[in-house]
This record gives C-alpha cells, structure tokens and sequence, in this order.
C-alpha cells in the first residue's frame, strides 16, 4: 500500500484499554524480564480493538486532540490515521511522510527507572516497546520524519534512538503547520516547542479515547519547581465542547468518564477559589449523558482542604455509593516536610501556609474516607535540599494516613527539561539514605495492605472476564508473598537487594 501521509501512533503500553482500569498501565514499568510478554499483554496491557483499516479505535486523549487539530488545519481524513500499533502496515508505506508519537515515558526516566534500579532485571516493557517501535521495519524502509511528543517526550531530547524530531508542549496549534514544513524539505531544529492554545480552541476528539479521558482544561497556577503541568498557564475548555468529547466516548461504547485537568475542581474559575457553580455544573451535566461511572484525575489537596463541602456536593451529583462504588483522583502529597514543601511548592498549601500541610493532608485523606473516593499519590524523593528530619517527616505521615484507602506511589526526583529544576542532578540509588529506603518501604505496605480492597473496588470499571479477574487476584496474593521480603529490608534502613 502506498500509506497515509501522516501516521499518529504509540507502542502497545500505550495502545492498551488496561481491561478497564487504568493502573493497570503502571505494570509497563515492570522490567520485561519478569514476565513473558505473552502473559503481560493478556494480563495487564491487552490490544486495542483495530478497525478493517488498521486504525485504532480507542486512542490517548492527547493523540486525539492532535489528530483533530490536523483535520480542522484542511488534512484530509484520507491523509491522517490514528493507526494501531500492530497494523502499521496498513498504515505506513512509501507516501507515509510523518509518523507522529504520543507517549508519557518512552525511555523510562520516571517511575521506571526506580523500578529497574531496584529489582536490577534490565530494562521496562515501556522503554522496550517504544525502541521496537521507532526501529520499526516499515519506518526503517519508508523513512518519514518520526516526531515524538506527549508528556514524557523531553526524555528524548538528549537521546539517539532514531527520533527526528521531539516536540514539547501542546501540539494543536502548531504540528500541522510543522507537517506541512516537513512535506516542503524545511530544515526544521531537533527540538521543537509548541505554542499554547486557549481554552476556547482545544479542539473537540474526532473519535474515543483510552478510559474515556475528557480533557476540562490545561495548567496550573501553584509553580512547583518540579513540575511541567505548573509552568503553563490556566485554562479551560467551554462546557459545550467537554460534552461534546464525552459524547464521542459514550456513544462510540465507552462506559466511563474521566475528567482531566491538573485541578478538575477550578473548572471555570482562575484557580485560587473555585467556582461553585461551574463545578457542579459540569458534574451534573456529564451524569446526565448516562455514564455508568464517572472520576477525575488530578485535585489539589489544598483546594479540597478548603472546599470540603464541594467534594461533598459532587459526591451527591455523580451518586458515589448509589451509582458508583466510588470516585478516584490522582493527588500530590509530595512530602510531609515543611521545609521541603516552602522551598520547592511555596503555593502547595495556598490559601494555608506551608506549615499547616500535614494536617491538611490528614483531613483531606479522613474526607475522602468519609465520601468513598480513592486517592492515588505521589511522593518525591531527592528534591534538592532534602534532609534525612525532611524523609522521617515524610514517613510519619504516611504513618498516619494507613487507616485511609488509596495508593502510595514514592517517585525518585527527576528532572524534567521544561521545569525550574530542569539542569539539576536527578536522584538515584546510590544517593539514597537509609531514611529514603524506609520510605519506600512504608508505602509498599500501605499499598499492601489496601491492594485487596482496591481490586475489590476497581472491578466496577474493569472489562476483563473472570479468567483476567482470578489471575490478577493471583497476582496480587503473590506480590504480598513476594514484595514482602523486599518490604521488611527497607523498612530496616536497607536498599532492597
């Protein structure tokens, strides 16, 4: 075939439908020598479902947006193909002039690179199927221009892995102008950054997205020198134009909704004080599509110690413990030191001071206990300054969080290219304290003590039959037995091996 003039695609860590239930993605993470990848695929990242054409049927959202940016440029349906990862042959040929890939962590900077130092069994699932995917037979022999963007493509800027270009930030506004440039011969520079695109202009999904993900708005006011959401600036979309994305999602047979944006409640307002009404306003016409569950991505801590009753309010619109079991959100805890917290996220606890941070977190965690939501929080390791008293701190309120369901996740600090700490020494194993090891330690068995209950919990959503079902129940026995020998060491102060 002669092959479409411009490829959008991603590896199948990222081209997964994760049965349902989307921390299922986190096994991409898993060094691949762990597990055959017969079995991790049917376990934990299984195929989307392709069309007659080889297209995807269920993409990122991210992707989405690009493809429908192209559209709306005057790219042809016929020209642009969100392809699925194992059909690229009906997809890319000798006309194929751009392949376009979106992916969060290509080469395993992140959480990965933790998991890899750790176990010490080579590298991740996630790196390696993006490798095979750039060394593709059919890009090797076509040669178009390979573009890398998405979340994690600043790994690539300082790598030669056979990527032509890396683009950072948002790609609506600008990869269709970059497209035509590429069809002309332009010398165009390595790296490319991407302009912002106002709210009002994000464009509406021309098909459904992994989990249902609908995108409410972009950035975040707080300025965590760490973080990359923070360096760009607030906005969000018309309501018209959320439901439009979460129609395509519905009636293309997806179930849930996941609403996105780094605060979901600062909808409509610039973020200091939420907009009350826009909030629910949202909520309520989202449940009013008819999806069977719907969850947010990403709160501040600090904008739910402040609006309690908020949460209450939307817990009661989207009918937590009638209509669904419960509601989960990703939320930065990050440290229990106050110091940390002052040096690095002075505008965390806002309107709070920075010293009132471990008693918020402990009063947003009862909260969510009460309203049946499930938080799932990051922890930073390694920020530049950090103390042993900064670690201990950190482990007593993660002590004192473990009678509240959720998910612990301590990420070594790493810098990202597009943040404040973007030239600093990243964190690693051999820097680690004993302090840093019990850390880890404790979230391992505060996960380990939840992971029944939440895969109790996340069955609501999950797609998979009950052979998946009883495998993953298997899985999760055996990592108690398994992780339980690495837990008891690095509780004692100790690397893990």
């Amino acid at each position: 075939m002669s092959g479409k003039r411009i490829v959008l695609t991603s590896d199948s860590t990222m081209m997964s439908s994760y049965h349902g239930g989307v921390l299922l993605g986190f096994a991409a993470t898993m060094p691949r020598a762990v597990m055959p990848d017969s079995i991790f695929k049917w376990l934990f990242c299984p195929p989307l479902p392709a069309g007659p054409d080889g297209s995807a049927l269920l993409a990122p959202c991210g992707m989405r947006k690009v493809e429908a940016s192209l559209l709306e440029a005057g790219f042809s349906r016929d020209e642009v193909m969100v392809a699925h990862p194992d059909h690229l042959h009906q997809a890319i040929g000798p006309e194929t002039e751009v392949v376009g890939i979106t992916h969060d962590d290509p080469m395993g900077k992140i959480a990965v690179r933790e998991i890899e130092e750790m176990i010490g069994r080579g590298p991740p699932h996630n790196r390696t199927r993006f490798l095979e995917l750039v060394n593709h037979p059919l890009i090797r022999e076509h040669r178009p221009v390979v573009v890398v963007g998405g979340n994690g493509a600043w790994e690539l800027k300082d790598e030669d892995v056979g990527v032509d270009h890396v683009f950072l930030g948002e790609g609506e506004a600008d990869f269709p102008s970059l497209c035509r440039k590429i069809s002309r011969g332009q010398d165009l520079p390595r790296v490319i950054c991407g302009s912002m695109v106002p709210g009002e202009d994000i464009p509406v999904n021309r098909g459904p997205t992994i989990a249902g993900i609908v995108e409410i708005g972009r950035g975040c006011w707080r300025g965590c020198t760490f973080c990359s959401p923070t360096m760009r600036t607030l906005r969000h979309r018309p309501l018209s134009r959320i439901l439009e994305d979460a129609r395509t999602n519905l009636e293309a047979g997806q179930k849930d909704v996941l609403l996105h944006s780094e605060d979901v409640f600062t909808y409509g307002s610039p973020g200091k004080v939420p907009d009350r009404e826009k909030v629910l306003e949202l909520f309520l016409a989202v449940k009013a599509l008819g999806p069977r569950t719907i969850d947010v991505s990403h709160l501040s801590l600090a904008t739910v110690y402040q609006n309690q009753s908020l949460l209450r309010e939307v817990s009661r619109a989207v009918g937590v413990g009638s209509d669904q079991k419960y509601m989960s959100a990703w939320v930065g805890i990050e440290t229990g030191s106050c110091r940390i917290l002052a040096r690095h996220m002075p505008n965390k606890a806002k309107p709070e001071g920075t010293e009132k941070w471990p008693e918020m977190v402990r009063d947003c965690y009862a909260l969510f206990s009460e309203e049946s939501w499930l938080p799932v929080a990051s922890l930073v390791l390694g920020l530049p300054g950090e103390t042993a008293e900064d670690v201990v701190k950190t482990t007593e309120l993660v002590e004192s969080l473990k009678e509240h369901t959720g998910l612990m996740l301590p990420l070594f600090f790493t810098p990202m290219s597009e943040t404040r700490l973007g030239g600093i020494r990243g964190f690693s194993r051999e820097r680690a304290l004993p302090e840093h090891w019990e850390l880890v330690g404790t979230c391992l068995e505060y996960n380990l003590m939840h992971l029944k209950r939440l895969h109790s919990l996340y069955r609501e959503r999950m797609t998979a039959g009950w052979s998946v079902q009883m495998a993953l129940t298997g899985v999760n026995l055996l990592a108690d037995r398994v992780l339980n020998k690495y837990l008891k060491r690095m509780k004692r102060g100790e690397p893990p091996n």
